[in-house]
């Protein structure tokens, strides 16, 4: 199959949002999508539907690697230039693959925030470049995978949306106008379990900054 129109899409999961079964769903009945790789950092929680999709690429963990490594993973293993990373609990209209394609050759492409609340039904998508990254924007991103660079290792859950924002050639930008209908986003990375990891990423990117 000829990869060079279609897309990995690249989901970490820990099985905690009760979103995930139709955003499998409708990625797996989509043309543009060659593969989902499901990069499963909670294995105790696995649900047997995950075998009904045949786009799936299966990728259990021993442990929960965290976010931003399990994105470095995910590009690493796919075979698609063109990338979308997602989280488990983001549902989105498909139709944004044949819109996108058309800009990720330089750049990387997230949400605005006004995404995630209902637009105007009669807008079309846009992108505007950015400088300051808004909240929501790394929760649905995409990137050609040549123009990845791979997340500091020492950052775990916060911060990899901004190492990217950083350092990848073109700049930033965001999809207007893509109808997310939900601002209840990030279910698993706002659990108090991960806040001290959070913390210590954030710190670790203010020196960085420094």
């Amino acid at each position: 199959m000829n990869t060079n129109k279609k897309f990995s899409v690249i989901i970490p999961t820990m099985w905690f949002s009760d979103k995930i079964k139709e955003n499998l769903h409708r990625l797996n009945n989509c043309d543009e999508v060659y593969e989902i790789i499901l990069i499963d950092n909670n294995i105790s929680l696995t649900p047997e539907y995950i075998n009904d999709y045949e786009k799936i690429k299966y990728l259990p963990q021993k442990q929960n690697i965290y976010v931003n490594p399990a994105w470095n993973l995910g590009i690493e293993k796919a075979k698609c230039q063109n990338i979308c990373i997602s989280n488990d609990d983001v549902i989105f209209d498909t139709s944004v693959f044949s819109f996108i394609e058309n800009y990720i050759d330089i750049g990387i492409y997230g949400m605005s925030t006004s995404n995630y609340y209902p637009p105007d039904p009669s807008l079309e998508y846009k992108v505007e470049k950015i400088e300051i990254r808004p909240w929501g924007w790394g929760c649905l991103f995409f990137i050609k995978k040549e123009n990845w660079t791979p997340i500091n290792k020492d950052l775990k859950i916060a911060c990899g949306d901004d190492w990217l924002i950083k350092h990848t050639k073109g700049g930033a930008h965001q999809i207007n106008n893509l109808n997310l209908n939900d601002d209840r986003v990030s279910v698993t990375s706002i659990r108090t379990e991960f806040s001290e990891i959070q913390k210590k990423d954030i710190e670790i990117w203010s020196q960085y900054l420094r």
